[in-house]
């Protein structure tokens, strides 16, 4: 059936938008770039926010396009978004950024044409992160300025190699590193400030379900990180499914079969948790 849904489908450009401002923060403009399918769904299309990775101190949105590109072949219409970066703008401002943006899109479901009922994040590394964040905690009942009447939690997660427990596993030296330039703070593994900013501190059986893609050979976010995820996730009996592929580093890596499997695995998930369903593709291919 996944294979019909995406030859049912062709990107354009026709519905997308760029620099789209989602949130404004001390006078700065924090935006994001909507992509739409060619084949609308006069019900709203299924969507996902894209977050982009760089350590939270770098990367930009426009790094995710290709991952925009799938989903839109797959019918699935998504925004990939900036938000502010450390070291000038310290964690949570990244979280607050992403949230807003999840809160933005919802507040604006008829302009973009979007169901917003189930919201799913993707994300690699830093914005695995980030999506893993946005599954697990809410800004409900928050007192924001920003659409403060939207949810921010999502329903599903495409992690890719995201940290997920800042606790462990890390080289002492690049997580002091790291936690200065984006909290501000001396590492402690067992501080506040490092149990604040693991998302897996937050899982309960309410939680997000999640698509985790992993190489065993990944030299900056271990590949513990997804295993202990997996873990935490199975013992809240939240639904996990987790592919770890043979020799691939942080990167990824089209070129290994395993990852183009899983890659194909996860789009697979996305459709089907967010109801991409063959008969929403028949009105469209009929019109």
């Amino acid at each position: 059936m996944f294979s019909t849904l995406v030859c049912a489908l062709a990107i354009s450009g026709d519905g997308s938008e760029k620099d789209i401002v989602y949130s404004v923060v001390g006078g700065a403009q924090v935006k994001a770039d909507f992509y739409a399918p060619e084949l609308r769904n006069p019900k709203g299309d299924p969507f996902v926010l894209v977050i982009h990775g760089g350590g939270w101190t770098g990367g930009k949105r426009e790094d995710m396009v290709a991952i925009c590109e799938q989903l839109a072949k797959v019918g699935i219409a998504s925004a990939t978004v900036s938000y502010r970066l450390a070291p000038q703008s310290k964690y949570p401002a990244q979280l607050d950024d992403v949230a807003t943006a999840v809160r933005f899109f919802r507040s604006n479901k008829a302009k973009y044409g979007i169901r917003t009922d189930k919201i799913a994040a993707a994300g690699a590394s830093a914005g695995g992160h980030l999506s893993l964040l946005l599954g697990f905690k809410d800004t409900k009942g928050q007192k924001l300025t920003e659409y403060p009447d939207e949810s921010s939690k999502v329903q599903y997660v495409f992690n890719l190699f995201g940290p997920t427990d800042l606790r462990f596993d890390f080289d002492k030296a690049v997580a002091g590193f790291v936690s200065l330039q984006v909290t501000g703070q001396q590492y402690d593994p067992n501080g506040e400030t490092t149990k604040s900013f693991s998302p897996i501190n937050y899982i309960d059986s309410t939680s997000a379900e999640v698509f985790t893609i992993h190489g065993e050979a990944d030299p900056l976010v271990p590949v513990m990180q997804a295993k202990r995820l997996d873990e935490a996730l199975k013992l809240a009996h939240v639904k996990h499914t987790m592919r770890l592929i043979p020799g691939m580093k942080h990167e990824v890596n089209m070129e290994i079969p395993e990852m183009k499997k899983a890659v194909d695995e996860a789009l697979a998930f996305l459709v089907d948790r967010l109801s991409v369903s063959e008969r929403d593709l028949s009105w469209s291919a009929g019109q």
